[in-house]
């Protein structure tokens, strides 16, 4: 992969850097007036930023001070002054943040790979509250303006993470400190779908059910001759919609419900997976910039059918894991 890349790049070495600052000027006001302080821990072995070329150029990146930890908390503080009653201190961990240039098939992508997560912390132990795991592979040929869009969107990724954590309902389960840094093993392991030998068959309406292991009690997925799933019904007739069944299990084998059908659910040591891609599991999104998968900006319109034969083509095309997030139940996509 290195090779490859620094043969790609070896036209460009001897261009111009441009530096781009992650200012974080967003307004990050507690509408809650809950949020007494943030400590941001910075956990990442590398905390260097990478530099990446962009058609032609170079690109660092930077927080305004070269300081994460501290440039975040000052966000927090210039955007919440008045706090003398709020009883919530936040803890934010900073577990993946980086940067980087990917050659696929001769093809140089932007890489942007971000998980931070929020605690609540009650003395000396933490309850978790939000976080955001995601990676984004832009391709320079196919997107114009990627530096740009990291730079303003790191901030809002961030922002939205802190007002979802104002309001966030603390996670039951008490982590201490010692734990803190593994709280995602520790959490795992108070999770029957992660514990278990064999998961429950049954059918399960949304993700809390399924790791807690309760499927709807007395109810059978009916498919048709097709083996496509149409409904799930009991022996009172009462039904549930194939468009509510968020997984079933037969066999031990589970199944989670897309857009573009039921997916195998696989598992290994990282968690639970489907292979799929973006364009899989959001079809609707086909006719909007690729960053609408990391930020949610809306883009331009495509026909219908541009957009149907999109959808084939990622029916058709590479597939990789992308987990079910236990805590949130959204998607992470690995590339």
């Amino acid at each position: 992969m290195y090779k490859g890349l620094l043969l790609l790049l070896m036209p460009l070495f001897f261009f111009s850097q441009t530096k781009e600052v992650i200012k974080l000027k967003y307004p990050v006001t507690d509408f809650t007036r809950t949020a007494r302080s943030l400590q941001v821990i910075d956990v990442r072995k590398d905390k260097t930023i990478k530099d990446i070329v962009f058609r032609g150029k170079y690109y660092t990146f930077k927080f305004p001070t070269d300081d994460l930890s501290a440039d975040i908390e000052n966000w927090f503080l210039n955007g919440n002054r008045k706090r003398d009653k709020a009883t919530n201190d936040i803890v934010m961990l900073v577990e993946d943040f980086s940067i980087s240039n990917e050659v696929r098939n001769k093809e140089i992508f932007c890489v942007l790979d971000m998980k931070f997560s929020t605690f609540l912390k009650k003395d000396d132990s933490y309850h978790f509250l939000k976080r955001y795991d995601n990676m984004i592979s832009l391709s320079t040929k196919e997107v114009g303006g990627i530096p740009n869009i990291f730079v303003e969107n790191i901030q809002k990724v961030l922002q939205k993470l802190l007002f979802d954590t104002y309001r966030a309902s603390p996670h039951n389960t008490a982590i201490p400190l010692a734990s803190l840094t593994d709280y995602d093993g520790f959490l795992k392991s108070t999770y029957p779908a992660f514990s278990s030998a064999k998961l429950k068959d049954g059918i399960y309406t949304d993700y809390q059910s399924f790791f807690a292991q309760t499927p709807v009690a007395g109810y059978e997925v009916i498919k048709n001759k097709n083996g496509e799933v149409l409904k799930a019904v009991n022996s009172t007739e009462e039904r549930i919609p194939a468009r509510k069944i968020y997984i079933y299990v037969e066999g031990g084998n589970a199944w989670k419900n897309s857009q573009a059908g039921f997916l195998e659910l696989q598992h290994d040591d990282s968690g639970y997976y489907v292979m799929a891609n973006k364009y899989m599991l959001f079809p609707e999104e086909i006719n909007v910039s690729s960053a609408y998968f990391l930020f949610g900006i809306a883009g331009g319109v495509v026909a219908a059918i541009q957009i149907n034969n999109k959808f084939n083509q990622a029916l058709e095309g590479e597939k990789y894991k992308t987990y079910i997030d236990y805590l949130n139940g959204e998607y992470s996509f690995t590339q």
